[in-house]
């Protein structure tokens, strides 16, 4: 009789705390199991109280164990948390799903204009974006802000990190001028709210050199990084993971701008914190590896860079599988190497491995794929097999356009290879036999 009762106990929600404690604990197979179990309990349950009687609505938000109480909010968090699982694991089609019926469900239980509703369309915005439909991306973020900023009892942490999210999405589009204003105001609430010495004012600060960073305004950037560093080692010392990656941002610009014995003091530093308090095979240890290879890179140091990204290969491998975006990055930094040696033998394969699993893990149509083609595209016309260079450059830049857009800055760069490859083709076609002033 005792153990009947225990059995009565386990409901949805009994498997949902213990998915979601999976969860935490990075136990996602056993997390995903659980948070199943208790969506289709739940369904189970909302349909049986549907069906009997009028559903009794308490908008608490608070999961309830009581089978007739089941509301369409606790419903939508389930889904959320099967979608947040799904988005660390890079599975965006899935998690497409699940924040879709989630939102579905809060519009109806919260009304259209919500927070709740928000977080939602924020979720969606940006697994949107990791799939690359990016026509979908700012819509969604837009109504998110609009929302968040029409409730003066918002979260202003929501409000600013909405602000980044847009920002970050016009940045990795090259709107460089839409991007600014958004995280200086993103960085004003956190200051505001916080206090100019919080954590999070650390993340504005480096959100913002970032932008400089990228858009090529390294004097913005450098004072930006600098107050960023200061902060992450007052809040949680000179040892911490997040001090860390302020200084691989630190050594990336270092390395842009030429200083290349203070980019690889950095890196150093950067990668013994991680050695030491993350472990030597953490996805974020690798990329301070990755850095030190690039960094060998453009030196010509090929003897040190060469065997750091076949490292980075069998460690990528073993952390996210064989058909990984991330793999797919290391072979074609790796096919450079081999590629500026005039190793054309061996860079090859590995470009055309790391195209199919760009083709595999975002789509055939996804920006990814257009850049992988670019490198192959390169590397045949440096070979002077022009007839292929030229496939693939006109395959890349349709893909290109598609998802991007003509006035992107990636597309112009691009389109400017292929002109000046056509111009090459045109002079080798005009070019008379090197026999012909010669009389048989």
């Amino acid at each position: 009789m005792q153990t009947d009762r225990l059995f009565e106990k386990v409901d949805w929600a009994t498997y949902l705390a213990a998915g979601s404690k999976a969860f935490q604990l990075g136990r996602y197979a056993d997390a995903e199991k659980l948070l199943q179990k208790s969506l289709a309990d739940a369904e189970q349950c909302k349909a049986n109280a549907d069906t009997a009687a009028p559903d009794i609505v308490q908008k608490n938000g608070s999961g309830n164990s009581n089978q007739s109480a089941i509301t369409g909010a606790e419903l939508a968090n389930i889904l959320t948390q099967l979608g947040d699982l799904y988005w660390v694991q890079g599975w965006y089609p899935e998690g497409e799903k699940s924040y879709k019926r989630a939102l579905t469900l809060v519009e109806k239980y919260y009304g259209p204009d919500s927070t709740e509703v928000a977080k939602s369309l924020s979720k969606l915005g940006l697994v949107y974006r990791a799939q690359g439909k990016y026509q979908e991306v700012e819509p969604y973020l837009r109504r998110a802000l609009s929302i968040y900023q029409s409730h003066k009892e918002a979260n202003q942490e929501d409000v600013a990190t909405t602000l980044e999210y847009l920002a970050d999405f016009y940045k990795a589009h090259g709107k460089y001028p839409q991007a600014e204003p958004l995280l200086t105001q993103a960085l004003e609430i956190r200051e505001r709210e916080f206090g100019e010495s919080h954590p999070s004012v650390a993340a504005g600060l480096q959100n913002l050199a970032l932008l400089f960073h990228a858009c090529g305004k390294y004097k913005e950037a450098l004072p930006l990084y600098e107050r960023t560093l200061k902060l992450a080692e007052a809040s949680w010392g000179s040892d911490h993971p997040s001090v860390a990656t302020v200084l691989n941002y630190q050594a990336e610009l270092m390395r842009l701008i030429g200083n290349f014995p203070e980019s690889e003091r950095l890196h150093w530093r950067a990668l013994k914190i991680r050695q030491t308090q993350l472990g030597v095979e953490h996805p974020s240890t690798a990329q301070s590896l990755n850095n030190l290879a690039l960094l060998f890179q453009v030196q010509c140091r090929y003897d040190q860079a060469e065997p750091l990204y076949k490292t980075l290969i069998d460690l990528r491998t073993k952390d996210w599988g064989p058909k990984h975006e991330y793999v797919a990055e290391v072979l074609n930094s790796l096919a450079e190497v081999y590629q500026e040696q005039e190793r054309y033998n061996e860079a090859e394969p590995l470009f055309w491995r790391a195209l199919e699993i760009m083709q595999e893990s975002h789509g055939p149509e996804h920006p990814s794929v257009a850049k992988a083609l670019n490198k192959l595209a390169q590397l045949y016309e440096e070979q002077n097999n022009f007839s292929e260079a030229d496939r693939l450059f006109r395959w890349g830049l349709g893909l290109s356009e598609k998802a991007l857009g003509p006035q992107h800055p990636d597309v112009a760069q691009l389109m400017s290879k292929y002109a000046a490859l056509q111009q090459k083709m045109a002079s080798m076609d005009e070019e008379p036999p090197s026999d012909m002033w010669h009389s048989e």
